[in-house]
């Protein structure tokens, strides 16, 4: 959901790290806001010059830097495939990532062109609405056709979903979650692991595209926060946004429903294949995806659901309730439906 949320102990470190960094990339310090707080720290700042720029500090322990590297090649790619994504900016020094090293362990620094657009309001359908969804699927269609044409470094490379942080399974696992869901979790993900990987399926996703993480400006989707990027389905970019506001009852939109949520698919796919093609195979694997987010969700927010209440905005119904929607969901062994039928196949 917004993993640059996740709770920390501690937030001294980042901002010891900010301190160093500034000089590496001429910022103005008092023109610096913490934006996001989580294992990323995002800072809003300016250059001495007054061009705006973001800065992203991350905790070493979760993202090395190779990973990290792998991430800021990728998006210097997808840029000079013509796709408007968030843009790295070299130090003095004429690196893409700075590493701070402190007490408590190295922070890995990365600077961004700071966007103009805005986020949009899922629940104002003057601005969500279909002319939008067609949008974000041309530029999720531009972005994956752009990521077929790239092979990282191995020394570069990003993760399979199942082994970022936030895709495995807690081992021992906490009492807090229930050992009978998270056997069906585990048995429903290991059985996705060993689906075939098929040519145009499967690659570079970004995993988190949500109404948080894309701008618009004058009409032109800005597409933010790769952080969570890895290889998975490409279905997995279109799944976040309809589980999201049309299934998780804490952020669902008005007169969301499997009719409505199949609606927006059709034109999220129809935008898509304005720039790379979808089939029915993988149409089908939608509620599958859609699912595998019940999972995300499930061993994110359980163990401090009041943290994510409160991150999230306060919903209503409470955080609390929609875990235990999802626990409902994998005790009765329900599936998530999606009407396809508005979908040309």
């Amino acid at each position: 959901m917004k993993p640059n949320h996740l709770p920390v102990s501690d937030s001294v470190p980042y901002f010891n790290a900010l301190t160093q960094c500034v000089d590496h990339w001429g910022l103005v310090p008092e023109k610096t806001v913490l934006v996001r707080d989580g294992v990323n720290h995002v800072f809003a700042t300016e250059f001495i010059d007054g061009a705006p720029v973001i800065i992203r500090i991350s905790d070493g322990t979760v993202r090395d830097c190779d990973e990290l590297l792998g991430e800021l090649l990728w998006l210097e790619h997808l840029i000079r495939h013509g796709c408007t994504v968030t843009t790295p900016v070299p130090s003095r020094r004429g690196e893409l990532l700075e590493t701070i090293g402190l007490d408590e362990g190295a922070m890995h620094v990365c600077c961004f062109k700071r966007f103009g657009g805005r986020q949009l309001d899922p629940t104002n359908t003057a601005e969500w609405n279909d002319e939008l969804f067609l949008k974000l699927g041309r530029a999720l269609g531009r972005i994956h056709r752009a990521s077929d044409q790239l092979q990282l470094p191995v020394d570069r490379d990003r993760r399979p979903w199942y082994e970022i942080k936030l895709g495995q399974f807690p081992d021992p696992l906490p009492v807090i979650f229930n050992p009978v869901v998270v056997d069906a979790m585990r048995d429903f993900t290991d059985d996705c692991r060993k689906r075939p990987i098929l040519p145009r399926h499967y690659g570079l996703v970004h995993r988190d595209f949500h109404a948080g993480n894309f701008l618009v400006e004058e009409g032109k989707v800005q597409v933010i926060d790769f952080d969570l990027g890895c290889y998975g389905w490409r279905m997995m970019d279109l799944a976040v946004l309809l589980f999201v506001y049309y299934y998780y009852p804490s952020l669902q939109v008005p007169g969301a429903c499997a009719e409505t949520a199949g609606h927006v698919l059709a034109k999220l796919v129809e935008g898509y294949r304005e720039e790379y093609t979808i089939d029915r195979e993988q149409l089908e694997t939608v509620g599958d995806m859609i699912m595998l987010n019940t999972v995300s969700n499930y061993f994110l927010m359980l163990p401090d659901p009041e943290h994510w209440q409160t991150a999230m905005g306060n919903p209503h119904p409470h955080v609390r309730k929609s875990l235990a929607w999802i626990e409902q969901l994998w005790l009765n062994g329900q599936k998530l439906y999606v009407d396809l039928k508005q979908c040309q196949l």
